[in-house]
Order: C-alpha cells, then sequence, then structure tokens
C-alpha cells in the first residue's frame, strides 16, 4: 500500500521550492504575500501553508498536483468550499483540468454577464436578449439523484433540514419531494415509519467533469448517510445518481417531469448510478465486471477519511 504524503515542515518546503524556486517571499494566487521562513505561522503577516486544491472532502488526494502553498487567510477563507470561492476579496473557481484540478480567477467580464439583468421595458435591450436566444442543437444531459429516506414517526422539521442540506450539496433548489406513506418495514414492526422521495434536478451535465462531480457529490451524500441514520430519526437513506439524454432543451423541457419526477425507481442499494454516469465516470473502471440491478449499479463507495471523521461522533 502507497503510503499517504505527510503535510510537515520537510513537505511545505519542498512543494515551496517547486512552485517558487528559490524565492524567499511569493506571492501566493489569490495575490496575498508569504514568506518562505513563515511557514505556518499565525503571528506573521506573511505566514502560509499548504492547501488541498480539490477539498479532502471532495475526494481530493494529499499529492503533489493537488497541493498548493498559500497564505493561511487566503486557505482559511478556501477551506472546503467547492467549485467556488472567494480569497482576499476575489472570486476563484475550481477547475479540473486532465488529470487534475486547478484554481482558475473568475474574470470581471465574467462575473458582469452573469449578472447583468435585461431591461424588457428597453427596445434595444430587449431586441438584443431576442437576438442571443438562438436554439441549441446539440443534446442536452440533465443529472438527477433520486434519494429514498425512511423516518420514523412523523418529523417534518427533519425532512426540511435534510432538503437544506441537499441543496447546499448540489447547489440547486430543483429538489422536490414525494410522500410514498408507510415503509413496507412497517408492515412488520410497531414502528410508524414512513417513506420520502427526494428527486434532486442537477441540471444540464454537459461535459464528463460535470458528471464525475455530480457522482463525487453523491458519495459524500452516501459518506454522511451513516451519520443521519444513526445521530437522527432516519430509518434508512438510498440514493440512485443517473442522467437522461435529450435532443434539445426543448424536448428536455418537455419530457423532464414525465422522464425524471414522475419515473419510479426500484432502490436496492445504498447508492446506485445508471449507465450514463457509468460510462461517464471513473465508475466505468470500478464496475468493469459488474451487472446492473434493474437498470442501475451498486456503487456504495464512501470517501475514506470522511467516514472516519464521522464515525468518530456516531
Amino acid at each position: 500500500m502507497k503510503k499517504l504524503m505527510d503535510l510537515n515542515k520537510e513537505t511545505a518546503n519542498r512543494l515551496w521550492v517547486q512552485q517558487f524556486g528559490k524565492k524567499q517571499k511569493a506571492m501566493d494566487f489569490s495575490g496575498r504575500e508569504i514568506a518562505k521562513a513563515a511557514y505556518n505561522d499565525r503571528n506573521s503577516n506573511y505566514g502560509w501553508n499548504v492547501d488541498h486544491i480539490l477539498p479532502l472532502s471532495r475526494g481530493g488526494k494529499t499529492a503533489d498536483h493537488n497541493l498548493i502553498c498559500c497564505h493561511i487567510l487566503t486557505n482559511d477563507e478556501k477551506a472546503d468550499k467547492f467549485p467556488c470561492f472567494k480569497a482576499n476579496a476575489k472570486e476563484f473557481e475550481i477547475q479540473k483540468r486532465q488529470n487534475h484540478y486547478e484554481i482558475v480567477a473568475r474574470t470581471a467580464d465574467k462575473k458582469e454577464e452573469e449578472d447583468k439583468v435585461v431591461n424588457f421595458l428597453d427596445v434595444a435591450q430587449g431586441l438584443e436578449c431576442w437576438k442571443q436566444c438562438k436554439s441549441y442543437s446539440g443534446q442536452v444531459f440533465v443529472g438527477y439523484i433520486k434519494i429514498r429516506v425512511e423516518v420514523s414517526n412523523e418529523f417534518n422539521q427533519l425532512l426540511v433540514r435534510y432538503e437544506k442540506f441537499l441543496f447546499e450539496l448540489f447547489g440547486t433548489e430543483s429538489i422536490f419531494v414525494e410522500d410514498t406513506g408507510y415503509s413496507n418495514s412497517y408492515m412488520h414492526s410497531l414502528q410508524h415509519n414512513r417513506a420520502y422521495i427526494f428527486t434532486v434536478i442537477a441540471g444540464n451535465v454537459s461535459t464528463k467533469d460535470n458528471t464525475e462531480n455530480l457522482l463525487s457529490d453523491c458519495v459524500a451524500l452516501n459518506t454522511y448517510s451513516d451519520y443521519f441514520i444513526s445521530n437522527t430519526e432516519f430509518e434508512g437513506i438510498q440514493i440512485v445518481c443517473g442522467m437522461k439524454c435529450y435532443d434539445n432543451c426543448f424536448e428536455m423541457s418537455l419530457n423532464c417531469k414525465k422522464d425524471i419526477l414522475e419515473k419510479q425507481i426500484q432502490f436496492s442499494a445504498p447508492l446506485a448510478i445508471d449507465e450514463l454516469v457509468k460510462i461517464n465516470t471513473s465508475a466505468e473502471k470500478e464496475l468493469k465486471d459488474i451487472f446492473p440491478q434493474s437498470g442501475f449499479y451498486p456503487y456504495n463507495f464512501k470517501f475514506t477519511k470522511l467516514k472516519k471523521n464521522l464515525d468518530k461522533l456516531i
């Protein structure tokens, strides 16, 4: 087994040389000045340490390609935020590049474009908006997650709390809940368990990187499930991660409700994925000799370090 790298001073200094050469002072990616001699010194204006570009909580590795020297304040501001975060009053985004992740500054032009509001009472702005509304003929891939939760008795506040957790994790307000009534397990016990289905529409997952991030979020949710079951009134949590392909956005808008929201899923594992997610992520290799069950592949993976830390609280 490969030994994990220790993030000690020796490792930090080696990374400094890799990134800054012989310089004794340098600027981190956010524009803060750091000094080689001030490693891990919070009392210094130039204190720095080593940050994981892709957070450990997102499956990031403690390896040279995923480590960056930065000011302690920068590291504190970035924390485990993904994919976007602010540091030194600037906006950044973590993007995948082939087999590694990089921190990329979000340009003012891009932010300005995102924040622009069209005044439709101004004919020039209204018609300019119309000109930009061109049809897109490429295929549209919509990611979705269906989660079956079983709750003892009636715990509406717990379900609201869980919905907010899903919103923060997947970054979407397109979350729908269905009450399926008493669960099968209730028939054989005195517990008043009810089952609910949460459907999360993750939106257009246009690249394999987007799909990998979607699967990563589902693995994170699966890792938290044991903690939720042990520390709350959840009696069981099962997750299905899938994708639906459409010829265009119009077809997607027309059929998404029927194909995803109303689609009945047979839950058979703590976490399962469909064929499209499998072939567009690292799961393709991990499930090489595994056959699907009712169209879905069991994928009960968990983030090791996150699970270990959660287990301490169970």
